[in-house]
This record gives structure tokens, C-alpha cells and sequence, in this order.
């Protein structure tokens, strides 16, 4: 039991019984052995400013038996010489604590009161009652400046859709920013200034739109600015004020679109709930994203932390699920969890959404039916579409019923209401879903395909909100890019897809979104992508047209015939907007610009790769190529790193570079590819590093030997050894053990199904000797066996050494007494007790000294002051290399002490008394 106090005594029993008890041991209290924690995990710079630098990091792979009580942040400064102390293990650096001398508890700190510009070292310790542990560096030098971040504005995808709203109601936009330094915001309606009655609010990390009492007059294009010294970012939104007349005329149509892929990653899944758990699984559900980002939701990621910690294991496959439930087994049971989910598209693993509270692995009671009779009274909750009802909707409670009414229903109002009754006794919810028959919404994804010289064909997609009632027919209508009335084409099309003929060829349509992919202080780089139409004939090129600022002119700056473009010859500093105009035979398209002002400067962005997955696996023999996006100016130069290790590239594994990417090509994969590849980027900004891990699945290696003899009788033999160092990127799934007869050449199986590293191989024959030999086997197979020495099967026992030289005690003519010594070599086996008892005898009590003969010590040299030893090295080393030799010195009539400790098999014992005795 914890913390009591107990002595300890042995007693021998053979077949005759019980012998005499030992001599009862020392005291001893009952405590688990406690030490210093091991290193924190992985710590690294998560934010930099002028003035401060921020770390995280995980928690101590060993806590040293005892709760880590705080962890220790210290930093100094790098300089040429703490380099160069660093390249000869010279101690020279000064290490500063930065956090309390009793550390912080949590898992991230922020060091401030740092020098601008100043390079800095970080390192990370964790501390236990026992005391410190061994500290965690931080990667590489860091240095103290303001980190850059261009410009992003995170757009509600409903904004991108023509926003309606009541006249005489608020109009209210509110968009999340990001960027570093904090973006400018500008604001602007239909391309000239707001009214003064519109109020905009501006944070760092926010804007906010407000217009009171919205008329007719404020329908139009709202635009949103955000530029900072990284870039610029713009978006509009297009406005209808409604009335009880109706809809105003929408704003002026944006330019030019071309549909294709997004380039964003899907939105959090709708809600996550828990619909059922047992004592050992928890099975949850969840709701699509509100966004898809675009593209077709490939899958679910599920994963899950304890409630007290933020490590998240992932507990569903890496690729996903794509079904909205899963079961999560093997789970503790009371143990509370934390449940996160991610929705996966082709861009990337998308935004989590998490579980409201904690969720643990239990028996779940039956919660109460819909009635509100119910002890206690249950509350009483109205939702739509999981959110809240519109301001319009009135719910009324009474003791056993309640009612929910909306007057004056149009098409918004469709959709699912739930009613959940909750009590102290559980929760429990039923919904109906609502049609409103009203005129239906706009037709989704209208996409131009087989364009030729007098025909279009026309593809979309039926409108999310059919109005209640099954489409009748769509209305088709076209325009001319160069006037602003549309003409009916169809009102009888009953498909979602039309052919429209008789159309009239002529100069190409606008480009499409034009990109600044590079800017220097004497230049800047367009590119663009093609016209939907090119007008009938092929599009002869692009003119790049500019504009200074300060000036209304527009010049030509060059001509292309592709869609990339250089512009040369710019001034330093100076602001200036950009065109792009296709032409053909028949003469010039709309101008499409740059969305924002480019100043000539040379652009500087840190290194990033950007990786979907830390992992990858492939089998053995297969090929295995990995490709990762790099971002970064300037171009950041890529090294790979194996293991700590310098790549080393082969004719079976080699590294590619691009020029936007980095990437591995790996020929039938082996198990020496296994391991963690390092990428490092550099450029004149920063250095960053990512770890991506290969796991070969392949058969296991052999065991971790050698084969240890635990015991040995006349029947049997007792077995052990370590499990394989490389597993073939699964768990062991079992070990077979085979013997052989050292007479022939033929194994036996003994056990092909052992979980254990350990077995006893009975019914040998006595006298016998045999080899064993262990293999490891996992999902892929059998792996290379190992192999024993040759063990004779035979009792433990030794014969006794020879007794001491008889001698006569007693004797008369007709007979003598003869006595003798018992032996004097005393057989022990290894890992027995072995006690001498002598008795003593003298006045004073004489002193006391144990010698065993050593042959094997011998004296090298010798002066005045100094001793030279040297020795052989043991016969055993114990199962692993010897690291020291402690060398002991004992002066006549005192005790033993430290003589010195040498890693060879000499050494020389100085400041010895000249003339003295001196035992080693």
C-alpha cells in the first residue's frame, strides 16, 4: 500500500519443507520511483512582433512519474561568438529566465521587452517536484521583427449573392479582416464615395457597414478596400433595397467571370452532436458545411482529445468519411472527451467544429417523449435550420403546450423548425419542415459551353428555393457586352440547358481576373486568363496598358501574345494601375484591371509550404511521389534533411525542384525510406522548416537481440527479447518461435501465435543441444528470424569445489577421527544472494577489509606523486556497451574514494603522499 512502511525476510523450502527465515531487511516505504521530466515536445515560434516572440508546445513525452508542476521559458541573445562557442560545445552563452521562477502552467508563452532586429535563442524546460528537466531548443535563430501578412477578407458566401433588404430597415455588413501591419479599409459605393449618412466602424481584426433607413437610392455595388504594405485585397457586394412596391433595380453586373475551381477550403460542418454513447464508444453526427468552398465535400475528419488536455488524435481514416455519423470506439470509460469535426474537399481539411461540452462514454438513459407534463417542467426551445427564428415569428408557452406563428410567409421563411424540451432528466427534439409556395429563387452555377461563332449552349443548375411548388420553365435573356439592355431569348425553356443560336461574331469578350504575380522597383508581372469568347476569330493578343498616379491618361506599356506579361521601366515608389485588353481581326475587347494600384518596391514574402498531410504511407515495392506548393520572395532555396541527416539522393530516391514547388520520387519504396523527412525553405526573410513522415508498410524486422537465457533445467528452456526496432509501419501482430536440433539441419515450429516477447520451451530432452530462433510476423507477413546460441538442456547445478585437506584429530591404535573443511569455491547462479560470515576476534575491534583477487589490474608506472593502472576489458559487459571506468583508492586505515573515471583501460591516479600505501 502508498506510503507504508514495510521490512522484507526470505525462507529456502525444498522438498523437506520450510528452512530458518533470512535476516529481515531495512525498512522501506512503498513509493513509485519519481525523477526529472523528460524534454517538452517540440517547442516553436508561433508569432513574432517588434518586440516580443510567442512559443507553444506539447507536453514532456515522460512527466518522471509526478504532475508537471509549471514549464520554464529562457532566451539569449545570438551572436558571431555564441555561434562559433556553439561549433566547439564551448559553454559561452548566457541564458536568461523569461517567464517566473515557478514557470507557467500552460503549454504557450509570449517573451517581451525584446531588441528590434536582435537575433535570439529559445529553449523550453519542464519541472516536476523532483526539480528541472532537460530543456527543448526552439529551431534555429530568431529574429525580432514585425511579421508581414497580406491582406484577406473573409466573405459570408451569402454576401456574394445580391443582398435584399427592406426599405426603411438597416443595412449591416460586417467582414472579418486579417492582415499585418492592420490593413486600411476604404469603402465605396458604385466607385465614389458613401453618403454621409453611412457610419463605418474599423478594427484590427473587423469592419462594419451600417446605412439606417435604407431607400431605393442606396441599391448599387458596395466595394471594400483593404490594403497594408503586403498587398491589397478588394471585394463588392451588390445591393436591392425592397419596398412594398417591390425590388429596386439591382446595381450595375460585375465584370467578366470565368467559372472555375476554388481556391478555398470548405466552411466548419453545421453542428455536432452526440446520438448515442455505451461505456466504452461515443457515436456522434454532424451537418454539412454551410460552404463547400466550392467543390464536392470528399470526406469527414473526426477527432478527439481528453477534456483536460489539447493533444487531438485524429480517430477516423486520414482520407475520411463520407458518411455524417460515426462511432468512436476503444474509448475509457468515464473519461471525459473533447470532439472535433473537419470537412475535407480537394482544396484542403477545412475549418472544425466542435462538440458544445464535453461528451463521455456512458449508458445513455432514455430521455423523455414530447409531452410537457414532464417532472420537472421541461424549457422549452424554437429553431430554424439550427438557428435562431425570424423577428417576425412569435412563440407562445403555457404549461402544457406551445405554439409558434408567422404571419405573412414568403419563400425565406421555408425550412426546418425543431422544438427541443429539455429537463434535468434529458433532452429530446422533433422538427417539421415548411414549404412557402412563392415565386422560386435564382438559378445556381450558369456555366457557357460550346461557344462557336453564332451559337452558345447554356448549362446551370435549378434554384436552391423552388418556391414550394415544382419549376415551370426558365427565362432565358442575353446582352451585348457593349450595351446595357438585355433581350429576351426564350420564356419556354423547360431543361436546364439551352442552345442559343443566331448570335452575331465579333470582337473577343473582356479577359478574365487579371493576377500581379511579381512586382520589383522597376517592374511588375500580369497574368490573366483567356476570354470566355474569342469574338469569332482567334484572339491575336494582349495589350498591357498603364496608369500613373496623378494622371487620367492611359498608355499602351507592352504587347504579349500570351496571357503573362512583364512591364518595364517603372519609377521607384510611384503608384500605378493596370489593364489588360484582348484584340483580334475585328478589333478591341473591354479593358479588364487589376483590381488594385501596384507601387513599383521589391516584394518580400516569408517561405511557406503548404502541406494537406504530415504523413504518408505506401507498401513496400510500390512508388511513392510526394509534391508540396512553395510560396516566398525571394524564390526561398528548398534542402531536404532524413532523419537529422543530410539527404543523400540515389538513382532510387531523388528531389525535385520547381519553380513554385518542392517534391520526393521514391522507386520501390524499402524499408530504409522509412523515416522523417525535414524541408527547409530559406530566403532573405526567414527560415522555416516542415516534417513530413514515411511509413512503409512492409514485413517486420527481426527481433532486437540477442536471445536472452532467462533459466535453463534439464527440460526446458526460458526465452526472451526485445520487440523488432522497425515494425513495417504496423503493430506486431504475433512471434513464432522454432528449435532445432543441433544434430540436424530441420526447424520445428513451438508456438506460432505469441503475443508475448518471452516463452519457456518445455519437454526438451536432458542433455541435449538446441538452437531457437524467434520471427515476427504483422499484417504483411513473416519477417527475418533470429537466431539463439546453442543451449545445452541440462540441470543448473555445478559440481562443488574440493573440500579443504583432512587431517586427523583423534587416533588410537585401533582407529582415527579424520576431519576436513568443506569446500572452499562456493557455487552461486546469477542473480542469487551471496553472504560471508567471519568471525572476529581482537582488543580494540580490529579494522575490517574485503579483498578479492583481481588478475587481471596491473601498475603501468609509477613517481613520487602519480600511479599508472591499466586492466582488460570484462569478459561480460552486462547487454550493453561499457561507457566508464570508475577507479577507487583507499589509503591504509581509511575508507574508499574516488580515484578518478576513465572511458579506457588506463589511467593515471595523481597527488598521492609520496611514500604512503595505497589500495585500487
Amino acid at each position: 500500500m502508498e506510503g507504508h512502511i514495510y521490512e522484507f525476510r526470505v525462507s529456502a523450502e525444498n522438498v523437506v519443507g520450510v528452512g530458518e527465515s533470512s535476516t529481515p531487511t531495512v525498512f522501506y516505504k512503498a513509493l513509485d520511483p519519481i525523477f526529472r521530466p523528460g524534454p517538452p515536445h517540440h517547442p516553436k515560434v508561433t508569432d513574432t512582433t517588434k518586440s516580443s516572440v510567442s512559443l507553444s508546445w506539447g507536453k514532456p513525452a515522460c512527466d518522471g512519474g509526478c504532475e508537471i508542476q509549471g514549464y520554464i521559458v529562457e532566451h539569449c541573445t545570438a551572436t558571431e561568438t555564441s555561434v562559433q562557442a556553439e561549433a566547439t560545445d564551448a559553454p559561452s552563452e548566457e541564458w536568461k529566465i523569461c517567464t517566473p521562477p515557478t514557470g507557467v502552467k500552460t503549454t504557450k508563452f509570449e517573451v517581451g521587452n525584446l531588441k528590434e532586429n536582435q537575433s535570439y535563442k529559445f529553449r523550453v524546460c519542464a519541472m516536476n517536484k523532483v526539480g528541472v528537466g532537460e530543456h527543448a531548443d526552439v529551431s534555429g535563430v530568431i529574429v525580432v521583427q514585425e511579421r508581414k501578412e497580406e491582406p484577406d477578407l473573409d466573405i459570408d458566401p451569402e454576401l456574394r449573392k445580391i443582398v435584399t433588404i427592406k426599405a426603411g430597415t438597416s443595412l449591416r455588413l460586417f467582414i472579418p479582416i486579417k492582415g499585418r501591419p492592420t490593413p486600411t479599409i476604404k469603402w465605396d459605393k458604385d466607385e465614389a464615395a458613401l453618403k454621409e449618412a453611412a457610419q463605418v466602424e474599423k478594427t484590427s481584426s473587423y469592419t462594419l457597414l451600417v446605412i439606417d433607413k435604407v431607400s431605393r437610392n442606396d441599391s448599387g455595388k458596395y466595394t471594400i478596400t483593404a490594403e497594408n504594405s503586403s498587398g491589397t485585397k478588394s471585394a463588392f457586394f451588390r445591393v436591392s433595397a425592397e419596398n412594398i412596391v417591390g425590388v429596386g433595380e439591382p446595381s450595375l453586373p460585375s465584370s467578366y467571370y470565368k467559372a472555375s475551381d476554388p481556391k478555398y477550403k470548405p466552411g466548419a460542418p453545421a453542428y455536432v452532436n452526440v446520438i448515442d454513447s455505451t461505456k466504452t464508444s461515443i457515436t456522434v453526427s454532424w451537418g454539412k458545411p454551410l460552404s463547400d468552398g466550392g467543390s464536392t465535400i470528399q470526406g469527414y475528419i473526426v477527432e478527439i482529445c481528453k477534456a483536460e488536455e489539447e493533444n487531438w488524435t485524429m480517430v477516423t481514416p486520414p482520407t475520411g468519411l463520407r458518411v455524417n455519423k460515426y462511432e468512436i470506439p476503444k474509448l475509457t470509460e468515464g473519461q471525459e472527451y473533447k470532439i472535433q469535426v473537419c470537412a475535407l474537399n480537394k482544396i484542403g481539411v477545412g475549418e472544425p467544429a466542435y462538440l458544445a461540452g464535453i461528451a463521455k462514454p456512458e449508458e445513455r438513459l432514455d430521455p423523455p417523449h414530447i409531452h410537457l407534463d414532464s417532472e420537472p417542467t421541461p424549457e422549452i426551445k424554437w429553431t430554424r435550420d439550427e438557428g435562431a427564428l425570424s423577428e417576425k415569428a412569435v412563440v407562445e408557452k403555457a404549461i402544457n403546450f406551445t405554439q409558434l406563428s408567422i404571419d405573412s410567409c414568403d419563400r425565406n421563411d421555408s425550412g426546418k423548425y425543431t422544438l427541443t424540451l429539455t429537463n434535468s432528466s434529458g433532452s429530446v427534439s422533433e422538427f417539421v419542415s415548411v414549404k412557402v409556395l412563392d415565386t422560386p429563387g435564382a438559378p445556381q452555377n450558369l456555366v457557357v459551353k460550346d461557344v462557336k461563332k453564332d451559337s452558345v449552349i447554356l448549362v446551370w443548375d435549378a434554384p436552391l428555393i423552388d418556391g414550394g411548388s415544382k419549376i415551370k420553365n426558365y427565362v432565358i435573356d442575353k446582352r451585348e457586352s457593349t450595351r446595357k439592355a438585355y433581350a429576351n431569348v426564350s420564356t419556354k425553356c423547360s431543361k436546364t440547358t439551352f442552345k442559343v443560336e443566331n448570335l452575331i461574331e465579333g470582337v473577343p469578350l473582356p479577359v478574365g481576373t487579371v493576377f500581379l504575380t511579381d512586382v520589383t522597383k522597376a517592374s511588375a508581372t500580369l497574368t490573366w486568363e483567356k476570354p470566355e469568347h474569342d469574338g469569332g476569330s482567334r484572339i491575336g493578343g494582349y495589350l498591357i496598358e498603364m496608369q500613373p498616379k496623378g494622371t487620367d491618361k492611359w498608355g499602351v506599356a507592352t504587347n504579349t501574345k500570351t496571357c503573362e506579361g512583364t512591364v518595364t521601366g517603372l519609377t521607384a515608389g510611384t503608384e500605378y494601375l493596370f489593364r489588360i485588353i484582348a484584340y483580334n481581326e475585328k478589333g478591341k475587347s473591354e479593358p479588364k484591371a487589376l483590381a488594385a494600384p501596384v507601387i513599383a518596391s521589391d516584394m518580400t514574402m516569408e517561405p511557406r509550404i503548404r502541406m494537406q498531410f504530415n504523413t504518408y504511407s505506401v507498401l513496400a515495392g510500390k512508388d511513392l511521389k510526394l509534391e508540396f506548393p512553395v510560396l516566398g520572395r525571394p524564390k526561398p532555396k528548398i534542402t531536404w534533411a532524413k532523419d537529422g541527416q543530410a539527404f543523400k539522393v540515389t538513382s532510387r530516391v531523388n528531389v525535385f525542384n520547381t519553380s513554385s514547388t518542392t517534391g520526393i520520387q521514391i522507386t520501390e519504396a524499402c524499408k530504409d525510406d522509412f523515416g522523417k523527412y525535414s524541408i527547409v525553405a530559406t530566403n532573405s526573410v526567414s527560415t522555416i522548416t516542415e516534417d513530413v513522415s514515411v511509413i512503409i508498410l512492409d514485413k517486420p524486422g527481426p527481433p532486437k537481440g540477442p536471445v536472452k537465457v532467462v533459466e535453463v533445467s534439464n527440460t526446458f528452456v526460458h526465452l526472451s527479447w526485445e520487440p523488432p526496432e522497425y515494425t513495417g509501419g504496423c503493430q506486431v501482430k504475433n512471434y513464432i518461435v522454432e528449435k532445432r536440433d543441433t544434430t540436424t539441419t530441420t526447424w520445428q515450429p513451438v508456438i506460432t501465435q505469441l503475443a508475448r516477447t518471452a516463452f519457456k520451451v518445455t519437454k526438451l530432452k536432458t542433455g541435449a543441444e538446441y538452437q531457437f530462433r524467434i520471427i515476427a510476423e504483422n499484417r504483411y507477413g513473416k519477417g527475418v528470424p533470429l537466431d539463439s546460441k546453442t543451449i545445452v538442456v541440462q540441470y543448473p547445478y555445478k559440481p562443488p569445489g574440493p573440500p579443504g585437506t583432512p587431517y586427523v584429530k583423534y587416533a588410537t591404535k585401533e582407529m582415527m577421527i579424520i576431519e576436513w573443511n568443506e569446500p572452499d569455491v562456493i557455487v552461486v547462479n546469477a542473480g542469487e544472494s551471496l553472504t560471508f560470515d567471519a568471525d572476529i576476534y581482537g582488543k580494540p575491534i580490529p579494522d575490517v577489509v574485503w579483498l578479492k583477487e583481481v588478475k587481471d589490474i596491473s601498475m603501468k608506472d609509477s613517481s613520487k606523486t602519480s600511479v599508472t593502472l591499466q586492466w582488460l576489458k570484462p569478459d561480460y559487459d552486462g547487454g550493453s556497451i561499457i561507457s566508464d571506468y570508475i577507479i577507487e583508492k583507499k589509503l591504509k586505515g581509511e575508507d574508499w574514494s574516488l580515484g578518478g573515471v576513465s572511458r579506457q583501460c588506463e589511467f593515471e591516479v595523481k597527488k598521492l603522499k609520496e611514500h604512503s600505501e595505497v589500495f585500487f
